[in-house]
């Protein structure tokens, strides 16, 4: 029965990949902008490039897919841009209008690097980008720090899925549809933990208390988040054996 399991997953993997391959960069570009252009929609998108990059070697082809993948997600950013600027279009005249205006042409600099941050790291960065738009923040600026922020965040999921498929492929001689599932679920718990983390409040205790103080929270957010789900798993089977009472 296990054996008849693992075929089955083993073939549909084959077909998933297959189905990867055949849509190539055309496909991690749609993939990566349409993920990014719906704004406040947070679809794994990354996942989409670790399984496909697991299929490559060469170092070009990996450099391919990086830059696709992050001028296609720094694509559908600029889009979100325009849909804030619509918002502000709308009513041009208002009190927040205008205070946003006022912060973006006398902090360029923060902005910019705002921008930046929140499209390398693992923050929300709608809750950034739809502002930006909204008070009319240079569009130069804009661009430079979203396809940038996006083609390193899209570098960094490449590397970390071609290293760990290196790992359990060449190093522990597993075929490559188990490492790649293995690779699927470790890239999934990687975004739930990282998704846990209020970033927001890190950069905010960053700027208040520091970096060490910053990273103190961030490890310990860290660790709620690994712990959460076998509070909820001890709390099922209680209730499951006092059912069984």
């Amino acid at each position: 029965m296990w054996m008849a399991s693992l075929s089955i997953v083993r073939d549909v993997f084959h077909l998933i990949m297959r189905i990867l391959g055949e849509s190539g960069l055309y496909g991690v570009f749609f993939v990566s902008f349409i993920s990014n252009a719906i704004p406040f929609v947070a679809i794994p998108y990354l996942l989409y490039i670790v399984l496909y990059a697991a299929g490559f070697r060469d170092p070009t082809s990996l450099l391919l897919i990086s830059l696709v993948s992050g001028v296609g997600a720094g694509l559908g950013k600029i889009l979100v841009y325009f849909i804030g600027r619509g918002f502000a279009s709308l009513s041009s005249s208002s009190r927040t209008v205008r205070n946003w205006t006022y912060l973006a042409s006398n902090h360029k600099i923060a902005g910019f690097l705002a921008v930046l941050f929140v499209t390398l790291t693992p923050v929300p960065d709608d809750v950034v980008l739809i502002p930006m738009g909204f008070a009319s923040y240079s569009l130069l600026l804009y661009a430079i720090g979203v396809f940038v922020g996006k083609i390193v965040q899209s570098s960094l999921a490449v590397i970390y899925g071609r290293a760990l498929v290196s790992l359990l492929e060449e190093r522990l001689g597993l075929p490559l549809w188990l490492s790649a599932l293995i690779l699927a679920a470790a890239t999934l718990i990687v975004i739930y933990i990282i998704g846990q983390v209020d970033w927001m409040k890190a950069a905010e205790i960053y700027a208040s208390k520091g970096l060490w103080k910053s990273l103190v929270y961030i490890t310990a957010s860290i660790g709620v988040a690994i712990v959460k789900p076998f509070k909820h798993l001890y709390g099922l089977l209680q209730r499951f054996i006092k059912d069984l009472e």
